[in-house]
């Protein structure tokens, strides 16, 4: 009798699940027939954010399934979209999304003094390649080598990125004038080197730590950078204590004879068991002081030549 009292139980119990099941069903289909159909928007290849903002006006929802790299689309935009732009779905539709990461990332090597054609290979090694390339006379490298790149070392960039390159001419002829390095080397050998060609070199100082007094911290044209003009700028460390001891000093003064009322060509040599060396080459007027910078040299003798021609030896 108990045995046939928990079987119509356990029937009961069954009975009531399907009713249940049954009425949450219809309720169910009820529910979401009551909402309204609307038309999937298109959110390919916009930024996950704007994206958001189209699908809930729309009434709909946005998940995140994945990222994957892509150079045709910027990070974080959506690349692709499920269900498809122009479907027909009822109004809390989950709009699934795969995320761009952009271009796969790569760092830029070192190519600077590299052969062009190792250059290139190594470039294709890191999935780069050679963009533009210009060609310009060299102080510092061979002909042939890499003068410059861009982007530069060390930088994160997407692959198959072009980096441009400036390729060496070798050594410029004499009508093309290049700066040289002067970086961490004495103000007076900018000097020295201006009085050569007539520049006139303007020095701002800084109070930098690491550097020795008089020490030059940048320059303007930059090395190997063709000097198109009569004026070379330089930056100087100075001491803390406000005296420049690296200030230029002239060791050497000259005032040129008396040659009649229009300018001479003067040049002034020091000659030396190094060789010649030009410390001083424009035309100036006669009887003008000409003040230089003469560096120490062993058995070392200047020469004064105007227009050409030899008028006195110290």
């Amino acid at each position: 009798m108990v045995k046939k009292k928990k079987v119509k139980k356990f029937f009961l119990w069954i009975i009531i699940f399907f009713v249940l099941s049954v009425f949450l069903y219809h309720v169910t289909g009820i529910i979401v027939h009551s909402k309204k159909e609307v038309v999937v928007p298109n959110i390919i290849n916009k930024p996950i954010s704007e994206a958001l903002d189209i699908v809930s006006k729309a009434k709909l929802s946005l998940r995140k399934i994945d990222e994957v790299y892509n150079p045709n689309y910027p990070a974080g935009t959506v690349v692709t979209q499920q269900p498809q732009p122009g479907m027909v779905v009822r109004e809390g539709r989950v709009i699934n999304v795969i995320l761009s990461r952009g271009g796969e990332k790569v760092f830029v090597p070192n190519i600077i003094g590299e052969e062009r054609r190792k250059a290139e290979v190594l470039l294709r090694q890191y999935s780069l390649f050679v963009g533009t390339v210009t060609e310009r006379y060299s102080l510092k490298f061979a002909k042939n080598k890499i003068v410059q790149q861009q982007p530069q070392e060390g930088e994160v960039v997407d692959k198959n990125t072009p980096v441009n390159i400036v390729v060496s001419l070798g050594s410029p002829p004499e009508d093309v004038i290049l700066m040289p390095d002067f970086k961490n080397k004495n103000v007076n050998e900018v000097y020295q080197w201006a009085q050569k060609y007539g520049f006139e070199v303007k020095v701002r100082e800084e109070i930098v730590d690491g550097y020795t007094e008089g020490e030059v911290i940048d320059q303007n044209p930059q090395p190997d950078e063709t000097v198109n003009n009569n004026i070379i700028e330089v930056v100087v460390a100075k001491s803390k204590s406000g005296v420049n001891e690296g200030q230029i000093v002239y060791n050497f003064e000259y005032e040129l004879p008396f040659f009649g009322d229009t300018p001479k060509n003067v040049k002034v040599v020091q000659v030396s068991s190094e060789g010649e060396n030009v410390l001083y080459n424009k035309p100036t007027l006669p009887k003008q002081k000409i003040q230089l910078y003469v560096p120490p040299k062993k058995n070392s003798r200047i020469r004064i030549f105007v227009d050409g021609v030899l008028i006195d030896e110290k």
